[in-house]
């Protein structure tokens, strides 16, 4: 019997390696959250209707066209796993192709009746199993017992994320397994982390480059956090909090507790989730040099993983970009750098490839950096995955950041304890004050008397609500600046390489001390290393105040008088819907004669009032409606969204967990580079060629902005775009070298 049909050698896949192959490696994944012996059946199972006469028939007729054999190889699985009492395996054998569905969908497996379940008793299954007897008799002879985790009356919710992990056991030894036998090697299955080696690594070069630096008026604190970092390292595992201002190397600081916490208690890997791209792709370049081994030749320790990293193995002799490919797609590696979305959108996804790499997360160290920046939404599941994480799957958690969210305010954290690494936050943060707020508020300024204003300053930064403020701001200072000043624009209106070239040129221009201003979007704040004298804030939640403060005066060096601030309230600007009640909130705590933005204490008294007005834990909540559909454990509902109205397949999205809401669409837009112009006219032409090249999909990532799927289809930009493949479209109206692309009428069109 077979599993698979002819490899790259010509030897088709027996079904009983296949089965046992795959059983083997989901034993071994599910180990460190104690499922080894119910994953090794699910994977014993999970391919066994393969076994049926007709199925294996059909297998070999498609053979030569390498086509689909297209019948049912699941519902044998099934049935047997609820024979024996294992509804987890149930779910997790269901949906090993088209992924996490909900019971009714599994029970239609078994027919649309009595008489259908009875025909497949006594026929497809029937057959299936005197085979299976035969050839795989310790599936009959050794089903496990049910975990303890699923006795009447136990937490569903943690249930359900066990139902969850399972299935990432499954799908990940299933897909390794297959891949092995068509490229005829064994299954490729990467090293866990060496925590002490790499401490070592990690501590000498930090060292090193410290000894190289020049010394900063910020040193003392970074080297108190960062001792403070390894010394609660030494804690036993749970939830911890890195509060710290910024600029205290709070990226630094928190790798050095994760690798010497790891190496205390055994964790796998570290996993470090931040919210934006930018910070990602910045913090994994410091990651690697501390990290990665100096031999190119040896493999690789951190992996950047997110949208906007190539991926593509273009050089089939680089080992290390196929190295990236692969580990990408389970994590695979000792220590990954993602997005927020990335992690929660595959704690909380279905299909197979989000699900892949779950296992991996569990005995891990977390660190979840400028954890403020989360969707308010979202924030109560979010709280419940990490109690989740922490309490059954072996998961040390590190919220950082300089605004710390109060999670621990949030029903799902409110019982469990959280261990302060900065002991006395407040006492740092009065210590390393390197700024003076000034608020304009007796009069509304419009952003060109703001941009006039800016002028008088060598060096200032401008971060405004919205992208269309932010290039009124651009266009502002340009008309207004004289000679031998350089103004530079940043917002989601440019593609990646554009904003990378800016943030390039602005550092450089900071460091010889030239004169620039910067008018951008709030995604300069949360990580990003710059450091003006100046900066100037459109009125925003302080949370976002408090990041703009980050870029001015980061390295302390201004004195005692320290960087401006000036917080104000453009008359004729915009911001985002979600700002209204974040902003009243926050004016009765932050704001001439109240508390400044970052102050701890206001803080801590602002944002459970913040979650209470915005009744995120209400019933009827997004959260609550999430929270319904896992504890019934409806995957699709809680990925998709529960159904509109009974007896439709419509969904509601916006009750879905969905880290970004708004339904998108990627565009590559024309990058005025020559470089860039030659790469994307080359890409294109792939992609729209008969044999769609998709690899180039990753090659162009550097070129891609995001749109609003509406905004797409609003007639005078629907008619600058031109479709390529899938969902991806290319923008032919204009780029501008300035502001990138504008799209009239809307403030908003752009995802951050």
């Amino acid at each position: 019997m077979w599993a698979h049909s002819v490899n790259k050698i010509g030897l088709r896949h027996r079904l009983e390696d296949h089965l046992r192959g795959t059983a083997e490696l989901a034993r071994r994944f599910a180990a460190p959250f104690l499922f080894s012996e119910l994953a090794w059946w699910t994977g014993l199972v999970h391919d066994g209707g393969k076994a049926w006469c007709a199925w294996q028939d059909k297998l070999l007729l498609v053979e030569p066209t390498n086509g689909r054999v297209g019948l049912d190889h699941k519902s044998f699985g099934v049935q047997l796993a609820r024979q024996f009492g294992l509804r987890p395996v149930e779910w997790a054998v269901a949906g090993h192709h088209g992924g996490l569905t909900c019971e009714d969908e599994v029970d239609d497996l078994f027919g649309r009746s009595d008489a259908d379940e009875a025909r497949l008793r006594s026929g497809p299954w029937a057959d299936v199993e005197r085979r299976l007897r035969l050839a795989v008799p310790e599936i009959f002879e050794r089903p496990p017992m049910l975990p303890a985790d699923f006795a009447p009356g136990a937490d569903r919710l943690r249930q359900e994320f066990l139902v969850r992990f399972l299935f990432s056991c499954l799908v990940d030894a299933d897909v390794l397994d297959t891949q092995a036998h068509r490229e005829s090697v064994e299954p490729r299955i990467g090293r866990d982390l060496d925590a002490p080696g790499l401490l070592k690594r990690f501590l000498e070069r930090r060292a090193k480059y410290l000894r190289k630096r020049m010394p900063g008026a910020l040193d003392g604190w970074r080297e108190e956090v960062f001792a403070a970092a390894l010394r609660v390292a030494e804690q036993e595992p749970g939830i911890f909090r890195l509060t710290a201002p910024t600029g205290t190397a709070k990226t630094i600081a928190a790798a050095g507790f994760a690798l010497k916490h790891a190496a205390k208690y055994g964790k796998r890997r570290v996993i470090v989730a931040v919210p934006f791209i930018t910070i990602t792709e910045q913090n994994a370049v410091v990651y690697q040099r501390l990290l990665d081994p100096e031999d190119m030749a040896a493999e690789r320790v951190v992996l950047e993983h997110h949208s906007q990293v190539e991926m593509g193995d273009e050089d089939q002799s680089n080992s290390h970009h196929s190295w990236r490919r692969l580990a990408a797609e389970n994590w695979d590696a000792p220590f990954v750098v993602t997005t927020t979305v990335q992690l929660f959108e595959s704690l909380f996804g279905r299909t197979q490839s989000q699900a892949r790499k779950l296992h991996r997360i569990a005995n891990s160290v977390l660190v979840l950096d400028e954890v403020q920046a989360m969707p308010h939404r979202l924030l109560s599941q979010i709280a419940d995955a990490l109690r989740i994480l922490s309490e059954r799957f072996g998961v040390t958690v590190l919220l950082s950041s300089a605004t710390q969210p109060e999670l621990r305010e949030l029903n799902p954290l409110r019982d469990l304890r959280s261990t302060e690494i900065v002991s006395n936050p407040k006492a740092m943060f009065d210590a390393c004050r390197r700024v003076r707020y000034e608020w304009r508020h007796s009069r509304r300024l419009t952003l060109a008397d703001v941009a006039a204003e800016a002028l008088a300053h060598p060096q200032a930064l401008l971060v405004v609500n919205t992208v269309r403020d932010a290039r009124n701001m651009f266009l502002a200072l340009r008309r207004l600046a004289g000679d031998g000043v350089t103004i530079l624009h940043l917002s989601t209106a440019m593609c990646p390489a554009h904003r990378r070239k800016v943030l390039d040129t602005v550092r450089r221009l900071l460091e010889a001390g030239d004169r620039v201003l910067l008018a951008s979007t709030s995604l300069v704040e949360a990580g990003v290393d710059l450091d003006f004298p100046v900066a100037f804030r459109a009125i925003s939640p302080p949370e976002s105040m408090a990041q703009v403060a980050g870029r001015c005066n980061r390295e302390g060096n201004l004195g005692d008088q320290g960087g401006l601030v000036v917080i104000f309230d453009p008359a004729d600007g915009g911001q985002p819907r979600s700002y209204k009640t974040q902003i009243e909130v926050a004016q009765e705590y932050f704001g001439p004669g109240k508390a400044k933005p970052e102050d701890i204490t206001a803080l801590r008294k602002y944002f459970p009032e913040l979650y209470r007005t915005l009744g995120i834990e209400d019933l009827g909540s997004v959260a609550k409606t999430i929270e319904k559909n896992r504890s019934r454990w409806d995957f699709r509902a809680v990925a998709d969204g529960p159904v509109t109205q009974a007896g439709t397949t419509k969904r509601n999205r916006e009750l879905a967990f969905r880290m970004i809401i708004d339904d998108t669409v990627p565009a590559v837009v024309p990058y005025p580079d020559p470089i860039a112009m030659q790469t994307i006219k080359q890409c294109l032409d792939r992609l729209r060629s008969p044999q769609a090249d998709m690899k180039a999909i990753r090659l162009l990532q550097p070129y891609i902005i995001t749109l609003r799927r509406d905004t797409a289809q609003e007639r005078a930009v629907f008619h600058q775009l031109d479709p390529v493949v899938g969902d991806l479209l290319e923008w032919r109206g204009d780029y501008d070298d300035g502001y990138g692309v504008v799209l009239e009428p809307r403030t908003d069109d752009f995802i951050l």
